[in-house]
């Protein structure tokens, strides 16, 4: 899941950019062991085998001049946490509930890897239109500009990342029922986010 965060004090102000990976040790060698483990150890309480969070703030340089106060430069500074389940017992389990979890890992990798590309799509967009903004009559009302811009652009970000979780829950969902074989009623278990 994308877990976005609008962090901006000041559109003027200096943020720190980069990517992490965190780890969370799933112990357990069947599916219930797994499953519990995720459910009381994963991220959001349990709710997510995996996630993305996301934090951009927005750093605009305003220029004066004749009157009229412009955009000069704008970068959008992108922070991503990416948490993901480390199997720590797989080796002890049978051969298809390894080969199970190890393919849900592969796969939640990739989810989380398509979060970070829709937030590295959306700073590229963002700070496009940040430098679209015409000309205002003074820095404030740039600036001012600015901040519903972003927002706006943050908005559309946070929507699009949505719209990637639902797109894949089928997908996941049939992932997890053959983890269950031919159970009549599938336990909880937590979704990729």
């Amino acid at each position: 899941m994308a877990a976005a965060l609008f962090s901006v004090a000041s559109l003027a102000g200096c943020a720190t950019s980069g990517m992490s990976t965190v780890y969370y040790n799933v112990p357990g060698t069947t599916v219930d062991q797994i499953t519990e483990q995720i459910s009381s150890r994963g991220p959001q309480n349990g709710h997510a085998i995996g996630t993305a969070e996301t934090r951009m703030t927005p750093k605009i340089i305003t220029i004066q001049k004749d009157g009229q106060c412009r955009i000069a430069s704008a970068e959008v500074q992108l922070g991503m946490r990416i948490t993901l389940p480390r199997w720590t017992e797989l080796h002890k389990a049978d051969a298809r509930t390894k080969t199970a979890f190890e393919e849900l890992g592969k796969h939640v990798r990739w989810h989380e890897q398509q979060h970070v590309d829709i937030s590295n799509q959306y700073v590229l967009l963002i700070e496009e239109r940040l430098m679209q903004i015409p000309p205002q009559k003074n820095c404030r009302k740039a600036l001012d500009t600015a901040r519903e811009v972003f927002k706006q652009g943050f908005k559309e970000h946070n929507e699009a990342q949505l719209a990637f979780d639902e797109s894949e829950r089928d997908a996941i969902r049939t992932r997890l029922e053959a983890l269950h074989d031919n159970r009549r009623e599938l336990p909880p278990f937590p979704e990729i986010l």
